[in-house]
C-alpha cells in the first residue's frame, strides 16, 4: 500500500490487488460494511499512476466541502473525477472495478497515517493478492487510455501521459 497525505490532513491509502475473486460481492457490500468511509474500488484500466487517484480524491473533498458534489457519495465523486466524461452514470461504469475484472485498485481514506482500515479490508473482505503498486505501470494499454481521455498525438508528443490525464482530472472541477 502506498500512503499519501491529502490537503485536508487525512490520509489516502492506495493498494493494487490481483487475482481478485469477489469484486461483485465487494461492490454489493462495501457501503454497508464501511458506511461513509467505503473503500473506492477502481478499475485499473485507466490508471497510469496512483497520483491520478490523489488528484481525484482532493477534488472530491473540495467539492464535498463546498457542497457542490455531482454525485451522492464521496466514493462515487472520486470515481466521477477519475473519468473523462461529465456523464455520471458513464463515469461510474468506466472507472469502477468491473464484476468481470480480476484485478483492481482500492483507495481508502483515513484519519490515521497507517490507514488501518486497509488492513481490515484486506484481511476480512477481499479474496485476492495485494501486489506492489509499482507493477501497475507494467501492463497499461496506452492507446486505450489516450483514446478514452481524448489525448491527441500532438499532446502526447509534448506532454507525458500522466501529465495529460492529471490535467484533465484537476480541471474537471472547473468545467462542470
Amino acid at each position: 500500500m502506498k500512503v499519501y497525505c491529502l490537503q485536508n490532513g487525512k490520509y489516502l491509502g492506495v493498494s493494487y490487488f490481483t487475482n481478485v475473486k469477489n469484486i461483485k460481492w465487494l461492490k454489493d457490500n462495501m457501503a454497508s460494511i464501511f458506511k461513509d468511509k467505503s473503500p473506492v474500488l477502481i478499475s485499473r484500466r485507466l490508471i497510469v499512476d496512483p497520483f491520478q487517484i490523489v488528484v481525484a480524491v482532493n477534488n472530491a473533498y473540495l467539492s464535498s466541502e463546498n457542497s457542490c458534489m455531482k454525485t451522492k457519495s464521496l466514493a462515487n465523486e472520486i470515481l466521477f473525477n477519475l473519468s473523462g466524461t461529465k456523464n455520471i452514470t458513464q463515469s461510474l461504469k468506466d472507472t469502477s472495478a468491473n464484476d468481470q475484472d480480476d484485478d483492481m485498485i482500492v483507495a481508502l481514506i483515513s484519519k490515521f497515517s497507517n490507514v488501518p482500515e486497509m488492513k481490515i479490508f484486506q484481511e476480512k473482505c477481499i479474496t485476492g493478492c495485494e501486489t506492489d503498486i509499482s507493477e501497475l505501470t507494467e501492463s497499461i494499454d496506452e492507446n486505450y487510455i489516450k483514446s478514452y481521455y481524448k489525448i491527441s498525438q500532438i499532446e502526447s508528443v509534448n506532454s507525458s501521459l500522466l501529465d495529460s490525464i492529471v490535467t484533465r482530472i484537476a480541471c474537471k472541477i472547473l468545467t462542470l
